[in-house]
C-alpha cells in the first residue's frame, strides 16, 4: 500500500483527528471527477419531480427520491443544489474513483483494518455567492442508531476546487475527536438536534483547511467541523467518500432493507 500514512501523519491523526495531503489528484483528474459530479447533478435535477415534497429540517432542505435511493439537499427553496447523497449505486465513474488507493490506503490507517468498503458518498456544493452554511457538527450523531459500527468510519474529502475561507472551505477543531460524542442541540427538530450544541465550540479557534484543488483531508466521525457560506465568485465543490470495515452494510443496502421491511409491514396491514 504505497499511500499509507507516514509516521508524522499518524501522529497528526492521533493528536488532531485529521490528516491533510495537498495535490493528491492532479488538475486533469480533478476536471474528470468534477465533470462526473456535474453530470450527476444535471441528471438528478432534470428528472426530479416538480411536485416532490421538500423537508426543511435543521439547517438543510431535503428532497428524498425513494425510487433512486438518492437524497438531494437544496439551497432552501431555490433550485440550486447544496448536496447529494448517496450516489455510487447510480454513477459508475464516481463509484470507481472510490476505490482509488490514494483515498483508501490512508483510510486503512484510520480504521485500523485492511479490508474496507464504502459506507456512503456525498457531493457537497457551494455555488458562488449562494452556497450555504454547514453548521458545527460531528458525523457520528447522524450515523448512530442507523449505521453498523458508527464510530468505526473515516471520511476522505476531496477538494475539487481551490478552497479558502472566502468560498466556504472546511473548518475543524483540532483534537476535538478525543472526547468522543459531544453535546448536541437540545431541541425537538428531528435533524437539527444532531448539530453541535453552540456552547461546545464557544471560545475555540477553528482551523480552516485552505488548500489547492486536488487536495484530500481524512477525518473520523468525532472530529468537530463546519463550513461557512461561499461569499466569493468561485466554486467550492467537494467529493466525500466514507469508508468502514467490509463487514458493515453500506448506507444504500440499509436503505433498501428498510424499504423492503416497510413494504412488508404495509402489505401485512392491508
Amino acid at each position: 500500500m504505497l499511500h499509507r500514512l507516514s509516521d508524522a501523519e499518524r501522529e497528526a491523526m492521533v493528536r488532531d483527528g485529521y490528516v491533510v495531503r495537498e495535490r493528491v489528484f492532479d488538475l486533469d483528474e480533478c476536471a474528470a471527477i468534477t465533470a462526473a459530479c456535474e453530470s450527476l447533478v444535471d441528471d438528478l435535477v432534470a428528472h426530479r419531480r416538480a411536485e416532490r415534497k421538500r423537508y426543511h429540517i435543521g439547517s438543510y432542505t431535503f428532497d428524498p427520491d425513494w425510487l433512486s435511493g438518492v437524497t438531494i439537499k437544496w439551497e432552501g427553496d431555490s433550485d440550486v443544489v447544496h448536496g447529494i447523497e448517496p450516489f455510487a449505486h447510480i454513477n459508475e465513474p464516481l463509484k470507481e474513483w472510490a476505490v482509488d488507493p490514494r483515498f483508501v490506503d490512508p483510510a486503512v490507517d484510520f480504521i485500523g483494518e485492511d479490508d474496507l468498503n464504502l459506507f456512503t458518498e456525498k457531493l457537497n456544493l457551494k455555488r458562488p455567492l449562494v452556497g450555504g452554511v454547514n453548521p458545527w457538527h460531528q458525523d457520528y450523531p447522524y450515523w448512530d442508531g442507523f449505521a453498523d459500527e458508527p464510530g468505526h468510519k473515516v471520511t476522505a474529502m476531496l477538494f475539487l476546487d481551490e478552497s479558502s475561507l472566502d468560498n466556504g472551505t472546511l473548518q475543524v477543531l483540532p483534537g476535538s475527536h478525543v472526547r468522543g460524542k459531544a453535546r448536541t442541540r437540545a431541541d425537538k427538530d428531528p435533524f437539527g438536534n444532531l448539530e453541535l450544541d453552540p456552547s461546545e465550540a464557544e471560545g475555540k479557534r477553528p482551523v480552516p483547511v485552505e488548500v489547492p484543488a486536488g487536495s484530500v483531508v481524512w477525518f473520523g466521525p468525532f472530529l468537530i467541523h463546519k463550513s461557512e457560506p461561499n461569499t466569493s465568485n468561485a466554486e467550492r465543490r467537494s467529493l466525500l467518500y466514507t469508508y468502514q470495515p467490509a463487514r458493515c452494510r453500506t448506507s444504500y443496502e440499509m436503505y433498501k432493507q428498510q424499504q423492503k421491511a416497510h413494504r412488508q409491514r404495509k402489505n401485512a396491514d392491508a
